[in-house]
């Protein structure tokens, strides 16, 4: 009977396709590998205190099925076969935690989120702190130092940018939303942020505002749109996330067919200060 070293690790797809127990395949099976890869690092990192390539990992990953609303998967963690190393008993009580503000903090850094990922990491340090007497023990006592541990997570930040970018694979296609463990410890990425995880380039998600645009071009099938900012007369790539668009008679299509402006609610992306794409989550028409 296997036997977990920690509690799974939740992974959650909801929205679109995912909440009839549906996501493209190919993107699923890219965003399971990109999260295990990151969770590997942080596990090695963890147990045995140091950052590890893939082939000197002794304990990995493995994901299973619940039967729940949408796509939820349960990353378990198994120590490779013939290996029995004894660690102390408080690792496997703070691994899962561990591992989900790890996960938020990494995320929360390629988002550019400096102090989203500084909560995380004080997260960290105050679990490290409630454990003190068994955290002097484990690498040298260094799970207290904040300094370490920052320079810990971007090293895993940078070394991991690959396997962060395929994290999100199916956002935008047959989902809208997916969680990495326990709401409110590890992250929640949306698809706004997942254009930005996915990048290249350098990216970052403004604060959601409102804006006056005329649409160029919609499709109701996944919300895709083409949008003119009247303020600036700049037209940009949208993504209607608003489930009114695939209604009868909604004012996106109104707005198209009739050519009459909307006051949209968006979360942009930008490159180089410019927006690439605007994610509307609400609209209404205006005079």
């Amino acid at each position: 009977m296997l036997s977990p070293v920690f509690d799974p690790i939740d992974v959650r797809y909801t929205g679109r396709f995912a909440d009839d127990h549906v996501v493209d395949a190919l993107e699923f099976s890219r965003s399971v590998s990109g999260i295990s890869k990151v969770g590997n690092n942080l596990c090695h990192l963890l147990f045995f205190g140091e950052l590890a390539r893939s082939t000197k990992h002794k304990m990995k990953f493995y994901v299973r099925p619940i039967k729940e609303n949408g796509v939820y998967q349960e990353l378990i963690s198994l120590m490779n076969d013939g290996m029995m190393p004894i660690f102390l008993p408080i690792l496997g009580i703070v691994a899962k935690q561990f591992i989900e503000l790890s996960f938020e903090a990494i995320i929360k850094s390629v988002l550019k989120k400096r102090d989203s990922s500084d909560q995380a990491l004080e997260k960290l340090h105050q679990l490290a702190m409630t454990h003190s007497d068994v955290s002097k023990q484990v690498h040298e006592g260094n799970m207290q130092d904040k300094k370490w541990l920052r320079d810990r997570i971007d090293e895993l930040t940078e070394s991991n940018r690959v396997a962060i970018r395929a994290v999100p694979a199916p956002l935008g296609n047959s989902v809208n939303k997916m969680q990495i463990g326990t709401p409110n410890v590890g992250p929640t990425i949306d698809e706004a942020e997942a254009e930005v995880l996915r990048a290249n380039d350098d990216m970052i998600v403004g604060e959601t505002a409102t804006f006056i645009v005329t649409v160029e071009g919609v499709f109701k099938s996944n919300g895709a749109c083409r949008l003119k900012i009247l303020e600036t007369g700049q037209t940009v790539s949208g993504k209607i996330t608003d489930p009114a668009v695939v209604q009868l008679g909604n004012v996106y299509t109104a707005a198209l067919d009739k050519g009459l402006k909307l006051q949209i609610t968006a979360k942009p992306t930008l490159k180089l200060n410019s927006i690439s794409t605007l994610y509307v989550n609400d609209a209404k028409l205006v005079a």
